[in-house]
């Protein structure tokens, strides 16, 4: 079977815009770019004025905290959007996004979106909809990543991983990213001292194993 590539027109936000109109659309504001592992999507505090689709690989969201460290945000994965907040106001990026492996990603300027929305009433709502849903989910991660031991939130974390950028193998779910040590640390707000000791019982726990960079996560973590 051959195999679909994404378009901007297969997100849900996009379904009440008709073809035509947003055939022209990606023609005239559509920009295509490839990034390789730890190249910048966009900085922390860049202009905010356009939407990413990404079409291939994976970014991380990392923002600095008043103490000049990272913290990971989130990792958006294929068929995930970034930079929606640009289509209601301008501004700058809260976070930076950087490339976790090879990435092919396809962007869509905020001028020529803002010009859809006045056409179509019924786009602004499902927009509106959906990053309602987005802030709920980022509520909830945040909750989840802060509480508990440094151990159960590495895990917590993995576990969330999987369900979002998971695929069955032998040995259990492997996780389609290649995360540090470090990564880790950022992302739950740890050290990575503290995530070495972690992941290193969680493998004698026999609940994770790593296998070509990659975490899997065994069956019983389910």
């Amino acid at each position: 079977m051959e195999k679909r590539c994404l378009c901007l027109k297969d997100l849900p936000i996009f379904d009440c815009v008709d073809q035509e109109v947003f055939s022209q659309v990606c023609r005239k504001a559509a920009d295509k770019k490839h990034y390789r592992r730890g190249d910048v999507l966009f900085l922390q505090g860049d202009p905010a004025d356009s939407l990413f689709l990404i079409k291939e690989g994976s970014f991380k969201l990392v923002r600095m905290n008043e103490d000049g460290k990272e913290a990971i945000l989130h990792i958006a994965g294929k068929g995930e959007v970034l930079g929606e907040t640009a289509l209601f106001r301008e501004g700058t990026q809260p976070a930076a996004a950087i490339a976790l492996e090879d990435a092919r990603v396809c962007a869509l300027s905020r001028s020529r979106l803002e010009q859809i929305i006045r056409e179509s009433p019924d786009l602004a709502m499902q927009v509106i909809f959906s990053l309602g849903n987005r802030l709920y989910t980022a509520w909830e991660q945040m909750t989840e990543l802060r509480t508990g031991t440094t151990l159960e939130k590495v895990l917590n974390l993995l576990i969330r991983l999987a369900g979002e950028h998971g695929e069955p193998c032998p040995e259990g779910t492997r996780i389609r990213l290649h995360l540090t040590q470090q990564d880790i640390a950022d992302f739950v707000g740890a050290s990575r001292v503290m995530v070495a000791q972690s992941l290193k019982e969680l493998a004698a726990r026999k609940y994770i194993s790593r296998k070509d960079k990659s975490f899997i996560l065994k069956d019983r973590c389910f």
